[in-house]
């Protein structure tokens, strides 16, 4: 999030199918999926500090995308991640128009609606402007976008955080599951980081391990419902 990234919601990670080369098939849902046919600029990472603090998440994802056959060595995916963004004032969307400049954005990765709940305690505002953003991908002709969503707040401070996106995070993921143009899937990292307080230091920031373990459980997503294969 802002100074601050932050939490939770969407059905746990599925499990990775398959490795290997160019030409490789595993599934996405009832349909074959061709690896290694996804170029770097293709893939917009979008977001705020939960991502964009290091850009660990991003590096960790392209990391086994590599190692899986489905993005090419030297290939990076375009991470405009910033912290301190929202959905609402049209800042995480923003991120997203900047990087289908080049009209050839077709997979989507990101979180948001973290700083809403922190610095503006608006839910509602974040889930307005995800309802907007996700028309222009359909208008943009995106296919699948992938949307992790918060891990719960360590600590009670963030007591306010905690509520308002225990509040939005059901409707978020309404939204997403509803969607058809572009498809979108849901990730709740609550089930990853479940016990894990090292995962942060500040209690809404991914460490190190926090992030690899999100981007393992974001790439294991992407594996199961062929994003960005």
């Amino acid at each position: 999030m802002g100074t601050s990234g932050s939490g939770g919601a969407g059905p746990g990670p599925a499990s990775s199918s398959a490795s290997g080369g160019e030409t490789s098939v595993t599934t996405g849902g009832a349909d074959a999926c061709v690896k290694g046919q996804t170029r770097g600029n293709q893939v917009a990472v979008i977001g705020e500090s939960f991502i964009a603090a290091t850009h660990g998440i991003t590096q960790q994802i392209e990391k086994q995308a590599k190692a899986n056959g489905s993005l090419a060595e030297g290939e990076r995916y375009i991470d405009n991640s910033v912290s301190g963004t929202t959905l609402a004032n049209d800042q995480i969307p923003s991120q997203y128009r900047k990087a289908a400049e080049n009209g050839m954005i077709k997979y989507v990765l990101m979180d948001g609606g973290g700083n809403d709940c922190l610095l503006r305690g608006d839910g509602d505002g974040a889930l307005a402007a995800a309802e907007s953003l996700f028309e222009t991908m359909a208008e943009d002709n995106v296919e699948k976008v992938l949307y992790f969503f918060y891990p719960d707040p360590i600590g009670n401070q963030f007591a306010s955080l905690k509520s308002c996106l225990d509040t939005l995070r059901p409707k978020m993921k309404e939204l997403c599951d509803g969607l058809t143009s572009p498809k979108c899937y849901w990730l709740d990292l609550r089930p990853v980081w479940d016990g894990h307080n090292d995962y942060t230091q500040d209690g809404i920031h991914p460490t190190a391990a926090g992030s690899i373990a999100t981007g393992d459980a974001v790439w294991e997503a992407m594996v199961e419902n062929c994003v960005a294969q």
